[in-house]
């Protein structure tokens, strides 16, 4: 039985913005063509444990980044908790590059290992192909050569970034 669709309060969602050199380096013609950025999305869904899910919101998206920052290919992540059951969460890491599928398989494991303190039962994971449009703080700008001002791009970002 399927049940009418609610959508998320943005409150509840963490994004993190792509890194400008991975996001623009790893066009095909055709996606540079359709303003599109090809990523490679590896979704773990998962219930979190009780003691564990409020904490889980905020610690997750730091863990992750500081865990894989520094791996070719990881372009960023998302922590997106359901509206409905506050310890229904979506866990999201996106990789770029010619080799995303493959640098996205060979994380697969760390990404795992640092959910599994939160993690009561997992329910799903997946790998996906996702189309991401430019946004304008992902695009090169060679006019641009203020980092203040890039720092400003990327914190309205993270203001305005919605997931549904």
């Amino acid at each position: 039985m399927a049940s009418p669709m609610r959508h998320a309060s943005t409150t509840n969602n963490v994004a993190f913005p792509f890194p400008k050199a991975s996001a623009s380096a790893a066009h095909s013609t055709a996606s540079a063509a359709a303003g599109n950025s090809p990523v490679t999305a590896l979704s773990v869904e998962f219930v979190a444990k009780p003691q564990e899910a409020r904490r889980a919101q905020t610690a997750i998206p730091s863990a992750i980044i500081s865990a894989l920052q520094e791996v070719t290919g990881f372009a960023g992540c998302l922590v997106m908790v359901s509206d409905q059951e506050a310890r229904l969460l979506t866990v999201v890491t996106l990789w770029s590059g010619n080799d995303r599928h493959k640098r996205c398989a060979e994380n697969a494991r760390w990404v795992h290992a640092l959910l599994a303190p939160y993690v009561d039962r997992r329910l799903r994971v997946q790998t996906l192909v996702a189309h991401l449009p430019l946004l304008p703080i992902l695009s090169s700008d060679s006019d641009r050569d203020d980092d203040s001002a890039d720092e400003r791009d990327l914190a309205t970002a993270r203001e305005t970034v919605c997931v549904a």
